[in-house]
């Protein structure tokens, strides 16, 4: 009992150091690992501070939305005062990036990670940043996976329960899919264990369903593996659970995810259903309760994509209560019902 509150105890004094910095002004940046719990362990009740003046507020169970940008001064709209910050980050480094943003459960805020286009994430070097809706920058790390062994592998973020941000990340030295997350103030939270045993990692999807947690899905060729890792900290599903396709190697099939109700989500991704060396990729749906166990009995088919995807290509999908909205890569816009019946809406006339 005196070593599970010791180690209770030194887990909570690092936070609490970072938080005091993060008080202070300082930019949050995770210089070193952050603290380490236990994959099933709750991190301790009194670690996290009550709100910091935010009005809570509800986000969409939709996965952070993915752009690339080349203005990272200019493009206001989607950096806000972030770009001065961004370039010197980068070292005004020219070219694409691409970035991931997503509204958090804190009114007015969301977060952005950018990276360089075209580069594996330990030399893409990331930068997570949380904006208001001023445009003025909350907090920021130029280190968001600092801590986690090198070579990373593909990242995703996405927003968390009281103003928090979460950060996946495929660490294949360790065999890992790491769960990092920062408090509404940019202070580490804590690092999970999402997923063990993972011996690659080619995509990498993080779905928020508020109350629910976060659903990690890994792709690699052979198997996309999902786990539930609570808002507690407490993982679900296992070891994971193996859902959606088999990707082929060099197709890759990365997950797109969506909660159409409190109690399911639907992922979709872009594979070839037939096995002859050539044949047409298609956009497949899942549907799958709170517990990973599918809805549908049989990948619901929605329509043949006139090219083949390119490398990490994804679907974008929204809920529409009932059911979700799919967005394919030729922009054609498929409604999915929670029954798995499926209808293309019409194209608005140019």
């Amino acid at each position: 009992m005196r070593a599970l509150l010791l180690l209770v105890f030194l887990a909570a004094w690092p936070v609490a150091c970072a938080r005091k910095q993060s008080q202070l002004g300082l930019d949050a940046q995770a210089d070193g690992p952050l603290v380490s719990i236990a994959p099933d362990a709750a991190p301790t009740p009194n670690v996290s501070v009550r709100d910091g003046g935010f009005e809570r507020t509800t986000v969409e169970p939709v996965e952070a939305r993915r752009v690339r940008a080349t203005d990272l001064a200019g493009d206001r709209a989607l950096f806000g005062d972030a770009g001065a910050l961004l370039e010197r980050h980068f070292g005004g480094a020219r070219g694409s990036f691409d970035v991931q943003t997503a509204d958090l459960t804190a009114r007015g805020r969301r977060v952005l990670l950018v990276s360089e286009s075209g580069k594996p994430t330990s030399d893409a070097r990331p930068m997570a940043l949380v904006v208001d809706d001023r445009g003025a920058v909350v907090w920021s790390t130029e280190r968001p996976v600092g801590g986690i062994m090198p070579p990373v592998g593909p990242v995703a973020i996405a927003p968390g329960p009281l103003g928090r941000v979460a950060l996946a990340a495929c660490d294949p030295p360790t065999s890992i899919v790491a769960l990092r997350v920062w408090d509404d103030d940019g202070a580490p939270f804590a690092d999970f264990q999402a997923m063990m045993a993972v011996e690659s990692c080619d995509a990498l999807s993080l779905l928020y369903w508020p109350r629910h947690g976060w659903i990690v899905v890994a792709a690699r060729p052979g198997v996309t593996r999902a786990r539930l890792i609570g808002e507690s900290g407490a993982s679900a599903w296992g070891d994971g659970l193996d859902l959606g396709v088999r990707s082929k190697p060099g197709a890759v099939a990365a997950a797109s995810l969506a909660a159409d109700t409190d109690d399911s989500f639907v992922l979709v991704q872009l594979a070839q259903p037939s096995a002859e060396p050539g044949s047409p990729f298609h956009a497949l749906a899942f549907r799958y309760d709170t517990r990973g166990g599918p809805i549908w009995k049989a990948a619901v088919d929605l329509g043949e994509l006139p090219r083949p995807p390119a490398p990490g290509e994804r679907v974008k999908i929204v809920p529409t209560n009932p059911g979700v909205r799919v967005t394919l890569p030729s922009g054609r816009e498929v409604d999915v019902r929670p029954s798995g019946d499926v209808s293309t809406r019409a194209r608005a006339p140019r």
